[in-house]
């Protein structure tokens, strides 16, 4: 009988990234071995390819990567789309009109001209945008507009908005009147006390991103690895899951493990110690 095929996919921030938003060096000396070994390992973020390859490019990524939390699975080295969830122009045309009626303030990611990009109304900046802008210097992908109509342009795939606590950001959804057709989460920053609702199509979410990429490479298993509640549908398809010791009490009550904090190097040395025996 033939050896099981695994995938090992993790979360960033929080889960293989530690408080500071880095790759360690035993992290990233412990699984760049693992690669050269053969171990199909990748990860799932809610960042985008150009954000996601500036806090990991220690590591020696060389299989499909899921971004924006499974808007987007890509070759973490070239940038080539195996997929992409894109709304459909007329229902998220219809929700833009009411964020508009509605003064509200999002970033809109979109496609535009073949290029990713995302736009915000400049000055109308919240403090939490700013912040975000300013993490992001020189990312080619900003794109500040003078008005609600620029955010109609391009092949949109995703509404974030900011705010101070989640009950603020809970009544959104409510506002926009979204259905079936939307999936969203509620959670907050990793690194600041802010928090952040993501609106994406049903289709997409790690889920979908993680079971694309496990397709890509021809596994057969899904052991991953993450801390917080955008990590609950990547955990829901997964046939092993792990939370570090600083994951949410959500995530570690699905667990079928926990493991060292993103702190202390938890899923580098999980995988040390456990990986090559599946």
């Amino acid at each position: 009988m033939s050896k099981t095929k695994t995938l090992f996919i993790s979360d960033l921030d929080g889960t293989l990234l530690n408080s500071h938003a880095k790759i360690t060096p035993v992290t990233a000396k412990i699984i760049n071995k693992l690669i050269d070994d053969g171990l199909i390992f990748t990860y799932a973020t809610a960042r985008g390819l150009s954000s996601a390859s500036k806090v990991a490019g220690d590591i020696n990524f060389k299989y499909p990567a899921v971004h924006h939390n499974g808007v987007c699975v890509q070759n973490p080295k070239t940038g080539e789309y195996f997929s992409r969830c894109i709304f459909d122009k007329e229902i998220i045309s219809e929700t833009i009109k009411k964020i508009r009626d509605n003064n509200l303030y999002p970033l809109v990611y979109a496609f535009i001209d073949g290029r990713e990009r995302y736009s915000w109304i400049s000055g109308k900046e919240t403090d939490y945008i700013k912040i975000f802008n300013e993490e992001r210097k020189n990312d080619k992908r900003q794109r500040p507009v003078k008005d609600y109509g620029a955010f109609f342009e391009g092949d949109i795939t995703e509404l974030v908005f900011f705010g101070k606590n989640s009950e603020e950001l809970q009544e959104i959804p409510d506002i926009l009147n979204l259905n079936e057709y939307f999936t969203y989460h509620v959670q907050e920053d990793t690194y600041i006390s802010q928090y952040f609702l993501e609106i994406i199509r049903f289709d997409a979410g790690k889920d979908s991103g993680v079971k694309k990429v496990k397709e890509l490479v021809g596994a057969d298993k899904i052991i991953c690895f993450g801390d917080n509640i955008n990590d609950i549908p990547m955990f829901n398809v997964s046939d092993e899951k792990y939370a570090p010791a600083n994951a949410i009490g959500e995530i570690k009550n699905i667990a079928t493990g926990i493991i060292g904090s993103n702190d202390n190097d938890g899923v580098a040395k999980w995988l040390e110690k456990y990986a090559m025996g599946y």
